[in-house]
C-alpha cells in the first residue's frame, strides 16, 4: 500500500522538491500527494480517490491515463480550484493504478488486459457514481481515460453534465491484425527500459514473471530511467516528469496495459457524433501519439454531433503551434503535445473552468517560449485555433 513516507522517499530520489504542490490541509483524501479515501466498489474493486474542493459544489470526476495515477491531476486540480474553489473535484485511480485493486480473479491474474478495457473503466466510474451518490458529474479523461469517458457520456448520457477529453481523437476504424500489431509495437516499447534483461538475470521469466510486480521491484534506478526513456516530456516541468515518474515507478504492471502480451479485447468505442452533451476536446500539436488526421476526423465528428443537437456546444481546441520532432524523439520536442496534465496544467485549468462556466474554452492560444525557453507558456489572448460544430471560430469580443 502506497504510504506517504513511501512517496516521499521517492520523491527525494528524484530530486524533487514539494513544498511547493502540497496542501496546507491535513485533511486525509484533499491532498494529492496524502493518503487517498478509498471505496469498495460494485465492480469488485476497491478504488482509492482524492476528494477536494467544495463538498457541496458541483461535482468533476478526473480520469488519468495509463502507467500513473490519479496524481498526474495534482496541478490542473489545484489551478482549478484556485480559479472556483466552489467545485467539488474527485480524482480517481482507475483500476490497477493507485491502491486501487484488479479484481481477484484467475482471469485477470493471468491475463490483466482482458480485465482493463474502456468497458470495465466505464462500469467503475458508474460504480463511483453510486457508491458516493453522485447523481451527474462533469467527466474529464487524459488519453486511456477518456475512453471510459466516452463510454459513460454514450451510454449514460444523464450521467454526464459536461464532458472534456484531452490526448484522445477519433481514430479510423482498426483492421484485422492492426490490434495485435499494436499491441506487439507498445510491448516493444518497453524494451529500452531494460528490464527482461533484469528479470532473466535474475532467473524470472519474462513477460509472465513481471505482470504483478512494479518498476521498482525490478529497477532500483526505475525513477531516472522512466523520466528518460518513459514519462518523456521536454516541455513539461522537469520536477513534474520526475513527479509522474515515481508514480508510473510505484505502479504494478499489470495495469500499465503493455506488459500483457495478450491484448485487450476489442472495444467498440462510440463515435464522437452520439454525444449529445456539451463537449470540449483538446489536442496538443506536438502529439507524438495522435496525429493531425486523427483531429480532423474528431472535428468533423463533433460537427455531425452538434447538428443533430442543436443549442449544445461542442468545441475543439489546440494547444501549441509547432509539430512533434522530425527525429520522432520526444526529447527534442518544442511546444505543447501529449500530456496537457503536466504540460500546460494552469491554461488546462483555463479551460476547464472557462468551459464550466461559460460553455467555451478560452479564445487564448497557449504554445511555449521556445526556442528561447521551451518550459515557459506564453498566452496569446484571442489567437487560439478552435473549432464549433465543426467550424472554426474565432472570439473577436475578448472573453
Amino acid at each position: 500500500m502506497r504510504t506517504v513516507a513511501f512517496l516521499l522517499i521517492l520523491m527525494m530520489l528524484a530530486g524533487i522538491s514539494l513544498a511547493r504542490l502540497a496542501t496546507a490541509s491535513p485533511v486525509p483524501c484533499d491532498n494529492f500527494f496524502g493518503e487517498p479515501c478509498r471505496v469498495n466498489l460494485a465492480t469488485g474493486i476497491g478504488m482509492s480517490y482524492y476528494d477536494l474542493g467544495a463538498r457541496d459544489g458541483e461535482p468533476l470526476i478526473f480520469l488519468h491515463t495509463d502507467s500513473t495515477s490519479a496524481v498526474e491531476w495534482a496541478w490542473t486540480v489545484q489551478a482549478l480550484l484556485q480559479l472556483n474553489p466552489r467545485l467539488h473535484v474527485f480524482a480517481l485511480d482507475q483500476r490497477g493504478s493507485g491502491s486501487t485493486t484488479l479484481p481477484s480473479t484467475a482471469i485477470c491474474r493471468s491475463n490483466p488486459n482482458r480485465c482493463i478495457a474502456p468497458v470495465e473503466l466505464a462500469a467503475d466510474v458508474l460504480a463511483f457514481m453510486n457508491a458516493k451518490s453522485i447523481r451527474a458529474a462533469n467527466v474529464i479523461g487524459h488519453a486511456i481515460g477518456a475512453l471510459p469517458a466516452r463510454l459513460v457520456a454514450v451510454e449514460h448520457p444523464e450521467r454526464v453534465l459536461r464532458l472534456i477529453l484531452s490526448g484522445t481523437g477519433e481514430p479510423a476504424p482498426v483492421a484485422v491484425g492492426q490490434a495485435e500489431a499494436r499491441q506487439a509495437n507498445a510491448f516493444h516499447s518497453l524494451d529500452a527500459l531494460g528490464w527482461q534483461a533484469m528479470l532473466e538475470a535474475r532467473g524470472v521469466p519474462w513477460p509472465t514473471g513481471a505482470l504483478h510486480l512494479r518498476p521498482l521491484d525490478i529497477d532500483a534506478d526505475a525513477v531516472r530511467h522512466l523520466t528518460e526513456q518513459w514519462d518523456i516530456s521536454a516541455v513539461a516541468n522537469p520536477e513534474f516528469v520526475s513527479i509522474i515518474a515515481a508514480q508510473s515507478a510505484m505502479q504494478r504492471l499489470e495495469s500499465w496495459g503493455v506488459i500483457d502480451p495478450v491484448a485487450a479485447p476489442a472495444t467498440r468505442m462510440p463515435s464522437l457524433s452520439a454525444l449529445t452533451q456539451p463537449t470540449l476536446m483538446l489536442w496538443g500539436r506536438a502529439d507524438a501519439i495522435l496525429d493531425l488526421a486523427s483531429q480532423e476526423l474528431a472535428i468533423k465528428k463533433l460537427g455531425d454531433a452538434a447538428r443533430a443537437h442543436v443549442g449544445v456546444s461542442f468545441y475543439w481546441k489546440q494547444y501549441g503551434i509547432t509539430p512533434p520532432p522530425a527525429t520522432g524523439n520526444k526529447h527534442d520536442a518544442t511546444d505543447i503535445g501529449h500530456n496537457l496534465s503536466w504540460e500546460a496544467p494552469r491554461q488546462l485549468a483555463q479551460d476547464i473552468d472557462s468551459f464550466i462556466r461559460f460553455g467555451r474554452p478560452t479564445p487564448d492560444l497557449y504554445r511555449t517560449a521556445s526556442p528561447d525557453d521551451r518550459h515557459h507558456i506564453i498566452e496569446e489572448p484571442d489567437k487560439a485555433i478552435i473549432f464549433s460544430g465543426g467550424e472554426p471560430v474565432a472570439f473577436h469580443q475578448g472573453h
